[in-house]
């Protein structure tokens, strides 16, 4: 059932990351739901409107986001949506999720504006995707021991009929994608360039070249982003020592962490965890 927020008239960083790979919903916003996250959040979010029309924000205007389109906005980006101006109601399916290596080759939608994508459903693939996500909700908040595994691959179905619809999908090689899968599970570890290549079977400076061509950033920048995104999230639902989370997703010092953190979130450590607390 949608969740009803017929009183509220703004939701303002009341959403965090989450530790687990996906958490989903389905909402039903009256004319005054709006959320606004000043430094966004270190998952990707993506809201599809099954009635009504949404509007998001951004540095160039305001897309709107009508009943058959989805939104998926990045790791980061400043947040500002809620049901359009006009309007009196915004019914969407969201999900934050952290995407799976080969996943990030659907998500070349059409960027209006940095860090905002958005995609137009044709009419007869409209039905199957929607579909999938209601699927993608139902297992995520079901008791099902699996139930995260099982909303993730509802969610692989409806990302992959939005990736049919693209004018051109194009795979990445499937030693970059070894590559991404190795630099994930591995973010503990002090990881080298060509520790990586070894495991892909492709020299260093092939994977180096072929990595950058299609990621679009290099490993170590793919790394990075990965190891912070993880440190967000364990800054937010956990309460271990910053130094042992430092460790855990691979910085080997704590000051570095500290720093490199900083550089990404605009806070430190300490200080991003405190909001996170609502602090």
């Amino acid at each position: 059932m949608a969740e009803k927020l017929k009183d509220s008239a703004a939701r303002r960083e009341d959403q965090r990351p989450t530790s687990t790979p996906i958490v989903t919903g389905v909402l039903q916003g009256d004319a005054r739901y709006t959320t606004w996250r000043a430094r966004g959040t270190p998952d990707y979010l993506l809201m599809y409107t099954r009635a009504g029309c949404g509007r998001v924000g951004h540095a160039r205007g305001e897309l709107r986001v009508p009943p058959g389109e989805l939104v998926l906005i990045r790791p980061g980006t400043h947040h500002d949506y809620g049901t359009a101006r006009g309007v009196s109601h915004w019914e969407l399916i969201w999900a934050h999720f952290q995407p799976r290596p080969h996943w990030l080759e659907w998500l070349a939608w059409p960027e209006p504006a940095p860090g905002i994508l958005h995609l137009l459903l044709e009419a007869e693939t409209r039905t199957a995707i929607e579909e999938a996500l209601l699927l993608m909700d139902s297992r995520s908040r079901s008791a099902q021991p699996l139930r995260s595994a099982l909303a993730m691959h509802a969610l692989e179905e409806a990302l992959l009929g939005c990736a049919a619809t693209l004018p051109s999908v194009r795979r990445h090689d499937a030693r970059v994608e070894a590559a991404m899968a190795y630099l994930v599970e591995n973010l503990a570890q002090p990881l080298t360039l060509g520790c990586v290549a070894r495991a892909t079977g492709l020299s260093v400076s092939r994977l180096s070249h072929r990595f950058k061509d299609e990621v679009g950033i290099t490993p170590g920048q793919f790394l990075e982003r990965e190891r912070l995104a993880r440190a967000a999230q364990l800054l937010s639902f956990t309460t271990r020592p910053i130094a042992a989370i430092s460790e855990e997703v691979g910085f080997a010092s704590p000051i570095h962490f500290s720093l490199r953190f900083k550089k990404a979130f605009t806070l430190s450590p300490r200080e991003f965890r405190k909001s996170a607390a609502g602090g």
